[in-house]
């Protein structure tokens, strides 16, 4: 009677074992997949070429991916708006100018902003070595000179604008570069592209961006003559800005805020990190040939980057009163609504 007894127990114990290898593997082959893992969430990560892309440069060196599927892409600053707008954005994080940023997604319905990444890259170049404008000099520096300047009808114009008004100088928007100066005591500005700054220009002084600045120095006798962040103050100004599609945020707050502190990290890493490491980084990503090229990624130049992370709520008051200040320079206004700055403690 034992062993009968025995004998059953052990054939219960035998087709119980069968029957959970059974649900197991129905369950991995389309049967009730209710406790089967969630994919990884996929994600873009958009940043222009340039000083912003920098700002990502380690996590995309280490291909970070942070518990989910994370793809890293640099573009042409030119374009960086397609991707955070349209009925089905392609970004789910992006870096622009704050401006930008402010205009396109300010409502904060969509995305928010997670902080600034870079805080002013922006040089006066001259054609000599003894030209040096400082706060005290700025009005007779710009009087009656022609200033070419990139992006002129955009943020770098805007900045440009906003200290030359704050310092009282008078200026004045030109398109025909061979027409004279009117006047000897206005500043005129022209639009011009990256390949234009060069010593052969008919300009006295150009505004450009690092780390293309060094590149122009670098290859050309063209000299620093200024820097547009000392002329602002205020240890600069919140320029390019990461956001982040709200509905990322609110789905997983966990992966916002590991992107977050490795953002914060990056700028620490670029610091000393090998310029070859950083520059195929982001050309890897990139698909082109960046602005700039290894040797214009030194300690001195990344440093003239100002790249670091703000938090959102830390710069929020900055960043509402540097668009009003902007807003005024454009001639049109960009504003960003409380929802527009992203706080962890509102996170899902």
């Amino acid at each position: 009677m034992k062993k009968f007894l025995a004998a059953a127990l052990s054939a219960l114990i035998l087709l119980v074992g069968a029957l959970f290898f059974v649900a197991c593997a129905d369950s991995g082959n389309g049967g009730d997949d209710n406790n089967s893992p969630e994919p990884p969430v996929a994600v873009d990560v958009y940043a222009p070429d340039g000083a912003p892309a920098l700002a990502l440069a380690q996590l995309m060196s280490e291909e970070m991916q942070f518990g989910g599927d994370v793809s890293y892409h640099v573009v042409d600053a030119s374009t960086i708006q397609t991707f955070v707008t349209g009925n089905d954005p392609q970004a789910e994080l992006a870096i622009l100018p704050v401006n930008l940023a402010a205009k396109l997604l300010g409502t904060g319905e969509n995305y928010q902003m997670l902080g600034a990444v870079t805080h002013g890259n922006l040089y006066i170049l001259s054609k000599t070595a003894d030209v040096h404008i400082t706060s005290d000099n700025i009005q007779e520096a710009f009087a009656g000179k022609k200033v070419g300047c990139i992006q002129r009808d955009n943020f770098v114009g805007y900045v440009l604008r906003t200290v030359l008004a704050n310092a009282g100088v008078k200026f004045e928007d030109r398109e025909n570069k061979e027409e004279e100066n009117a006047t000897t005591d206005t500043a005129y500005l022209y639009d011009v592209a990256g390949t234009e700054i060069a010593p052969a220009a008919d300009f006295d002084l150009m505004v450009a961006a690092e780390p293309v600045v060094n590149k122009k120095t670098s290859a050309t006798s063209l000299k620093v003559a200024g820097n547009l962040q000392e002329l602002y103050g205020e240890n600069g100004y919140p320029q390019a800005v990461l956001v982040a599609e709200k509905s990322l945020i609110e789905n997983d707050p966990a992966f916002i805020a590991d992107f977050i502190e490795a953002v914060e990290a990056n700028a620490e890493w670029v610091k000393t990190a090998d310029a070859q490491v950083m520059f195929d980084a982001v050309q890897q990503h990139y698909g082109a040939t960046p602005t700039f090229a290894v040797t214009d990624l030194t300690a001195e130049v990344i440093s003239r980057c100002a790249i670091r992370f703000e938090s959102a709520q830390s710069v929020k008051q900055r960043v509402i009163d540097f668009l009003a200040e902007i807003s005024e320079a454009a001639g049109q206004t960009f504003s960003a609504s409380d929802a527009f700055f992203y706080s962890p403690e509102n996170a899902a």
